[in-house]
């Protein structure tokens, strides 16, 4: 028999509604509560404070998966797999009910590199229900030296231009920009990274002026999927760690220009970087400021993540089935994403 909560979620069909008969004996459980050992009924004793939802870190939700998840704003909670677990045999086992209710939710924190989306009034409307939103926004440098990092981001101005509606809709200070990560290659002979002063200039000049407060960065972590794929499908870039030197030059670069435009310089997670007076650690969802738990988050007991900022929070997301589109080499959240998969597979004609 079909488990009765298996397609609470739906990733992977963002637009299609639920079969009433899957969820008319689901009980009303407040806040957040986890699925009991057989997986039929929910936990006696939920968590009964207001969560923080982080929407999300595991992918771009607000660029491909928003219709999804208005539709679960709109039924009032959603179903959130443990990706510990995702390779369990009954994976569901290992899931939590959240409730979306806006007395339920003290903040949403959204992670994007694209908001035209959510600007739409069709979308936009959906959330305004929550009074606390806060948006990560990635934008990282632009052009054909850069373009093997991230393809089909939004070019730069229509990301700032997203920035300055997000600024008139929802309030300057409400958004962090994200220059993250940096990375150092090697392309043949020459050595490279993804600082570009000049970028920086304009976004601070560009930021500053409509009030946005902050830059947040790191060094990009190699992990091993990102070093395979740059052998496999960039073969004549050797991905490199940067010298003293270099994280000096960078450094004091960035905190000229930060500081010429009153944006405060902090580092996500980055050792490296912690270490200069000139950044602060990151909160990138702080409790304290979102008016809930300031308890740590269990981001800190994950390897590379231990200096982690930030305070307790559900995040939403599902790396298997919700991939993200854009496909960024260094990303961990997308393991196997069909840009990689399909460019991997030899083609009929040279097999």
């Amino acid at each position: 028999m079909a488990h009765r909560y298996s397609d609470l979620n739906r990733h992977q069909s963002p637009t299609g509604r639920r079969n009433a008969s899957a969820t008319r004996n689901i009980p009303v459980i407040p806040i957040q509560t986890a699925l009991n050992q057989d997986g039929n009924d929910f936990q006696e004793k939920p968590s009964n404070q207001r969560r923080v939802i982080s929407a999300s870190k595991r992918t771009d939700i607000p660029a491909f998966y928003l219709p999804w998840f208005a539709e679960r704003v709109r039924e009032g909670h959603v179903i959130v797999r443990n990706p510990l677990f995702y390779r369990a045999s009954h994976p569901e086992r290992f899931s939590i009910r959240v409730s979306l209710r806006p007395e339920d939710v003290a903040a949403i924190v959204w992670w994007s590199k694209n908001y035209g989306v959510y600007l739409r009034p069709t979308f936009y409307r959906v959330f305004e229900i929550y009074e606390r939103q806060r948006f990560q926004f990635t934008i990282n440098p632009r052009g054909p030296v850069y373009a093997w990092l991230e393809p089909d981001v939004p070019d730069l101005d229509e990301a700032l231009r997203q920035a300055r509606e997000l600024a008139a809709r929802r309030g300057a200070t409400a958004i962090r920009w994200r220059y993250d990560p940096i990375v150092f290659w090697r392309d043949g002979q020459t050595d490279r990274w993804s600082w570009d002063a000049d970028f920086f200039q304009r976004m601070c000049e560009e930021l500053a002026a409509i009030g946005v407060p902050t830059c947040i960065t790191s060094i990009v972590d190699r992990y091993r999927k990102f070093e395979q794929r740059v052998r496999l499908f960039f073969p004549n870039i050797q991905l490199r760690d940067p010298s003293p030197v270099e994280l000096d030059d960078l450094v004091g670069a960035m905190a000229e220009i930060a500081g010429q435009h009153s944006i405060t310089l902090e580092t996500c997670s980055e050792p490296l970087l912690e270490r200069y007076p000139e950044f602060r650690r990151a909160s990138c969802i702080d409790g304290h400021e979102l008016g809930a738990s300031a308890a740590k988050a269990s981001d800190q007991r994950m390897k590379g993540r231990e200096t982690c900022g930030c305070s307790r929070h559900t995040d939403i997301g599902d790396y298997e089935r919700q991939e993200c589109g854009y496909s960024c080499i260094y990303c961990y959240a997308t393991p196997n994403h069909r840009r990689f998969m399909t460019a991997a597979r030899p083609s009929a004609e040279s097999a």
